[in-house]
């Protein structure tokens, strides 16, 4: 999980001309003081009071747009979702031509997981006017999620230069920096008024104390030390009791202790207990937070360095490694997210019992497909994150630090998702730091976004979605644990049938409860989670590179697994 500072990257400037019908007009002068006091509150993530001031000011003039955007945003931070998508909906009728409202709108509808209405929103105020700031954030954004990630530079960039002080957008801006540079941003960024909350700003604290810890060091690369360069490892079986398989295992080698580890799609980086950090002798940096499923909130740790992990026949060294300050972090030694090896093309044949790591497909401009362990995991969202900022890290990573100014490597710019032939069949996902959300149908409802998890042992659907979809009730003798504890209130859904790629599975009794948190810290909607007792059927292939997946199932392998 390694820290756990999660920067959006960005995309390519393009600028549309005015549709037919509309008028770029130019923005009014700030000059109302209650608008300026609102906006204020906001930038200082004081959202309920910022509501309020842009709702008097509504009452004053209905028509008010910087007032009705700013409510809008306020009400999404608020996460009270439906109110802010009513407003939405009431200002665009009633001034459809609004390049803030479009763009608000276009917030409300990513928040919601209308990915594609998502984007008309936003290009629709860009073409209303070119400089909506809101637009091009919320594109890169998107694009983001979409593994577009050159168009995402592109649009954070156009960000940018309409308006480098603002918060988020500097919030964004952090990685395209040097690690000293960025060190400064966020200091300066923590020191003055911003929108975090409480837990973003504890994990930004964090992330900043492991840039001081290691800003005069080399850059944990992770890289491939040992001349295999693809490897088939058998997968361990994890049971709860003879009979029951909650999930599989990995051996691991960290530096000379053997570990096993649950392999887990749902988590990101690699997260050990504290005693088996210990007999690792793994070298400490700096303290973290994290947090997963659980009423317990953000868990303590701290963030270590491996010399060596072997995976298989594939050997890395100096790799960055999360510690749990519980002694242990499941009934194993812990786990290991598949994001760490986004490098790669994973396979895991799961009726096989094997996990198979592959080079990527080469694009049309490489001579090779890179090749190293991601073991920060969602330090490093962007697979291809070699931009500005990750090139002076290259700099500094030589180990001689005077020569960084005088020759620094040229910046290469990201790429967006490449379809190599071989994988026109596979199905996109959308790509959130480590998570990875697959569109999925549930009965006869639109397409939900749902996390591919195989560290959860049962299938999942929020209650949001259940009471959307079908009858949810209470069941009390149902106990989800994750690593944030135990949740409190659990549901059992009534009939759902899950529809993703070209796959379906009837689900009696499916449990239920609120994901609300996980959708909060994800930005978008999340609705349910396919689980272990569904991905164990299936052979699962992953390309986190271009954010693709593929699923193989044959029943006759499948009987005979199990």
């Amino acid at each position: 999980m390694a820290p756990r500072f999660v920067v959006l990257l960005a995309i390519s400037l393009w600028l549309c001309l005015p549709l037919s019908g509309l008028e770029e007009k130019p923005k009014p002068a700030p000059d109302n003081p209650e608008l300026i006091a609102a906006d204020q509150l906001y930038k200082a993530g004081k959202f309920a009071e910022a509501a309020e001031k842009y709702q008097a000011l509504l009452k004053i003039d209905a028509k008010l747009v910087a007032a009705e955007a700013g409510l809008i945003e306020s009400l999404l931070r608020e996460q009270k979702i439906d109110e802010a998508s009513a407003e939405a909906v009431k200002a665009l009728a009633a001034q459809p031509n609004s390049a803030a409202l479009s763009a608000a709108m276009g917030d409300v509808q990513f928040r919601l997981a209308e990915m594609p209405e998502a984007e008309k929103s936003y290009r629709k105020a860009l073409q209303i006017d070119s400089q909506e700031l809101r637009a091009y954030l919320g594109l890169a954004r998107l694009y983001q999620a979409y593994s577009l990630y050159r168009h995402s530079y592109d649009s954070l960039k156009a960000a940018y230069q309409v308006a480098p002080n603002d918060p988020e957008v500097q919030r964004w801006w952090f990685n395209r920096l040097s690690r000293r540079e960025r060190i400064a941003a966020i200091e300066a960024y923590l020191a003055g008024p911003h929108p975090d909350d409480p837990e973003e700003t504890e994990y930004l604290r964090h992330y900043l104390e492991f840039l001081k810890a290691t800003v005069d060091k080399p850059v944990h690369a992770c890289r491939l030390v040992s001349k295999v360069e693809q490897t088939d490892t058998k997968l361990q079986q994890m049971l709860r009791d003879p009979r029951h398989i909650v999930g599989y295992g990995l051996a691991v080698k960290l530096n000379d202790r053997n570990s096993r580890l649950l392999l887990d799609t749902g988590a990101s980086g690699i997260l050990i207990g504290r005693k088996s950090a210990e007999k690792a002798g793994l070298t400490r940096i700096s303290d973290i937070r994290f947090a997963g499923i659980g009423d317990k909130g953000l868990q303590g740790g701290y963030v270590a360095v491996a010399d060596h992990i072997r995976v298989g026949e594939l050997e890395f060294a100096d790799c960055v490694v999360t510690v749990s300050d519980r002694a242990s972090v499941t009934d194993e030694d812990g786990l290991i997210g598949t994001d760490v090896f986004s490098s790669y093309l994973i396979d895991i044949d799961l009726p096989a019992e094997k996990l198979r790591l592959s080079p990527l497909p080469k694009r049309p401009d490489e001579t090779v497909a890179p090749t190293a362990l991601n073991s920060e995991g969602e330090s490093r969202s962007n697979p291809d994150d070699t931009a500005e900022g990750a090139g002076d890290q290259k700099a500094e990573s030589s180990g001689d630090a005077s020569k960084t100014a005088k020759v620094a490597p040229a910046p290469r710019l990201p790429k967006d998702r490449y379809v190599a032939p071989e994988m026109k069949g596979w199905t996109p996902v959308f790509h959130f730091g480590h998570q990875l959300l697959i569109q999925t149908v549930v009965n006869d409802s639109k397409p939900m976004l749902f996390l591919i998890d195989t560290g959860l042992s049962l299938n999942l659907l929020s209650t949001r979605a259940g009471r959307q979809v079908t009858k949810v009730s209470s069941d009390p003798n149902v106990h989800v644990k994750g690593l944030s504890g135990t949740v409190a209130d659990v549901y059992r859904a009534d009939k759902a049938t899950l529809r993703f790629s070209h796959f379906a599975q009837k689900n009696q009794d499916i449990v239920s409860f609120d994901l609300s948190k996980i959708s909060k810290h994800t930005g978008t909607e999340v609705s349910g989670v396919l689980g272990f007792e569904l991905l164990r059927m299936l052979q699962v292939k992953i390309d986190y590179r271009d954010g693709l997946v593929d699923f193989a199932y044959d029943p006759s392998r499948w009987q005979s697994a199990r």
